[in-house]
């Protein structure tokens, strides 16, 4: 009994003094996402993300979130993302951040809901020539277009899009390819 009534001061100690030290155990943000090791700031980041997703009549993908303080899970990158599982290297919480957030969010959730047609549909409407191939630069791959048109529909649109032909209305247009929804008026 004692041992246990330390380890719940212990316990409230920790919660009390060092807010905003990341969780041990994994935080369910939704139905299908979950967030691990994240600070209370990053947890909100990832509900902020999800009801972005909500708010445009997209279900959010299931996808487990995980936050690092060094690069070491992202493969050199600041975020990374595979198999359902995203990896942010970035304990910052800003503009960036969330742009950074949605984007990755996007791959894991172009892995569940595009279909071949539609992708194939994307990339000769982009004038692209491969979804995700090495041999091309970052910024002309299907994949990555398609995960940025997706974070910037879906969030503040603060943040130009890093890819060629970034005009709004042209982003616009294939967000609503992507989705087969109209982009959501942009709130912050």
């Amino acid at each position: 009994m004692q041992i246990r009534t330390r380890k719940m001061w212990a316990a409230a100690l920790v919660a009390f003094v060092a807010p905003g030290l990341a969780a041990s155990e994994p935080v369910v943000v939704g139905p299908l996402v979950s967030a691990y090791q994240a600070s209370r700031q990053q947890v909100r980041l990832v509900r902020w993300a999800v009801s972005r997703y909500e708010d445009a009549g997209l279900e959010a993908p299931r996808v487990e979130i995980h936050f690092h303080r060094d690069g070491s899970g992202c493969d050199g990158h600041v975020a990374f993302a595979l198999g359902g599982r995203v990896d942010i290297c970035d304990t910052l919480v800003n503009a960036m951040t969330r742009h950074v957030v949605l984007h990755e969010m996007g791959h894991i959730w172009l892995d569940q809901n595009l279909t071949p047609p539609t992708r194939e549909r994307f990339l000769r409407v982009r004038g692209l020539r491969a979804w995700n191939s090495s041999a091309d630069p970052w910024g002309l791959r299907g994949y990555e277009q398609a995960a940025e048109i997706l974070a910037w529909g879906l969030g503040e649109r603060i943040l130009t899009p890093t890819i060629p032909d970034n005009d709004p209305e042209r982003i616009a247009a294939s967000y609503e390819l992507l989705t087969g929804t109209s982009i959501p008026r942009a709130a912050i």
